[in-house]
């Protein structure tokens, strides 16, 4: 996921450009229910960053949709995250907290990081810089854009099998 990412953990990406996209500023959210990504519910296991990743989706319940990912590299943890898309208005929002294997946070205590979802097409929805793609009924491809330490920006894949429902 998903998920940003401190830019030592970067690898080239082999995506094609602008998988993902940005939020155009005054433009409207699109309209979105919960129930529109409840397919996700579940754990899905697959590969990004050049290791082993894992994301589980609870069931929909109080207008969120809870989760966390795992990445592990030679069988060693990377990194968490806390995972949680939520009904905005009309609309939805990705949001993620960073862990790192002690549990200690990425974020501030009050911080989140924060993908509004800006456009929807079929089998796709594209939050400000993190896209989730339904490639198969067990399978996704979610594209997160990561910032670097240099300022410039990079794109990263993570495919996904679902392994339980």
């Amino acid at each position: 996921m998903t998920m940003l990412l401190a830019a030592s953990l970067l690898l080239p990406s082999p995506l094609q450009a602008a998988e993902t996209r940005a939020a155009v500023p005054g433009a409207p959210a699109p309209a979105a229910a919960l129930a529109d990504l409840g397919w996700l519910v579940g754990t899905w296991e697959g590969e990004g960053l050049g290791g082993a990743v894992l994301e589980s989706y609870s069931p929909p319940a109080g207008g969120q949709i809870a989760g966390h990912f795992r990445l592990l590299k030679d069988g060693k943890p990377q990194f968490y995250e806390l995972l949680m898309i939520a009904e905005v208005g009309a609309s939805l929002e990705f949001r993620v907290k960073h862990f790192n294997p002690d549990m200690t946070g990425w974020e501030e205590k009050a911080e989140v990081v924060r993908f509004p979802l800006v456009a929807v097409d079929k089998d796709v929805w594209y939050f400000d810089g993190l896209t989730i793609r339904r490639t198969g009924p067990d399978r996704t491809l979610q594209t997160v854009l990561i910032r670097q330490k240099d300022g410039s920006t990079r794109e990263a894949g993570f495919t996904y099998r679902r392994v339980s429902r």
